[in-house]
This record gives C-alpha cells, structure tokens and sequence, in this order.
C-alpha cells in the first residue's frame, strides 16, 4: 500500500537535480560509464549530499520510478474517492497518459537497463489496485500472483516498445490497444470461435 511521503523540499529538490544531472550525462555517456563524482558536479551537490540521499547510482533511479508510481497512486486514490467509475477504463487512460509525460523516466530506465524497476512498481501498482477497484475472479493465491506478474510484464513491453517507436499513438489511442489486446488474448485462448468478434 502506498502512503504520503514526507520529505524536506531540500531532499525533493536534490533527488531532482540529480536525476536531472543523470538524465544530461546519458545524453553522452554509456549508465555504465558514468561515474558518481560526474553526477555530483553537474547537479551542483557535494558528495556528502548525494550519499545523504543515495547509496548508489542505482538509487537515483529507484527512487524516482518509485516517486512516479507514488504521485499516480495519490492521483488516482483521490479521483475514485470524489467518482465511482463504472470500469477501469478511467485508470488505465490515466495511466498511459501519465507516461506520456514521463519521456526522461522511461529514457532513463531503458538506457540503464533499469526496466525490471518499472516491471516491480507496475506490479505494486496492481497490487494495490487490484483489492481496490477491480479483484481478479477468484483464484489460488499462486494463479494470481502469476496473472498480475504477465499483466505488469506485458504492460511494461507495451509501453517501452511505444517510447522506442516515437511514440507514433496517442496516450488515449494506446489505452485502447492495451485494452483491446487483453480482449483478443482472452477470446483466442477461451471462446469458441463461433463468439470471437462479438
């Protein structure tokens, strides 16, 4: 479950300007090569600083996919309690469109071979919406921890593919194929082909 965070706006400010530092030097440089004591000069930091608020280089993007999935968490919570959507399709449009705003993020995870972060905070995600807004039909424990891993999995691949691509679809546009590729996975692997299409 997620809960507020609260943090000084001098650690908020810092986690940005290195993040920020770390997204310009990926610009250049291999996640590899890059080394701590560049990113400590070009976020302007001292090294007492960065150790402060991280342990490694890894930690910088850690921290910032989880602040992601926290922010769109609060987001979404404070929206169901003033509206009851009739489906998920309120979430899940959010969701994408939330992404598309995020260029630097998925940027940043895809260059540092990162992406099983993402994999792990979609899976939270679901986790935690699953019991609110849509329980998967009941199942064995084992059956539905494998069903939300292939979903955060899959759902991952989609978007990583979409940014590696440019883009081309619009957030709402990509809701829909998300959406409409569950649907067709579902009647291929389960209606008689008699009921596909209806």
């Amino acid at each position: 479950m997620y809960e507020i965070e609260k943090i000084d706006m001098r650690v908020k400010y810092t986690r940005e300007w290195t993040f920020e530092a770390l997204c310009k030097l990926l610009e250049h440089k291999k996640y590899s090569e890059i080394k701590i004591s560049e990113i400590i000069v070009k976020a302007g930091i001292s090294r007492a600083t960065f150790y402060r608020n991280f342990s490694t280089k890894d930690d910088i993007i850690k921290i910032r996919v989880k602040t992601f999935f926290h922010d769109f968490y609060l987001e979404v919570a404070e929206y169901y309690k003033k509206n009851r959507p009739e489906n998920e399709q309120f979430l899940i449009t959010s969701f994408f469109k939330r992404f598309d705003e995020e260029n630097r993020l998925i940027d940043t995870v895809i260059k540092s071979n990162s992406e099983y972060m993402m994999i792990e905070g979609l899976l939270e995600l679901i986790k935690t919406h699953n019991e609110m807004f849509y329980p998967i039909v009941k199942t064995t424990k084992r059956t539905e921890d494998y069903t939300m891993e292939i979903v955060a999995s899959s759902t991952w691949t989609l978007i990583s593919r979409w940014h590696k691509s440019g883009k081309i679809e619009t957030s709402s546009e990509l809701s829909k194929i998300y959406l409409r590729a569950f649907k067709n996975v579902y009647q291929a692997l389960f209606l008689d082909k008699s009921q596909i299409g209806e």
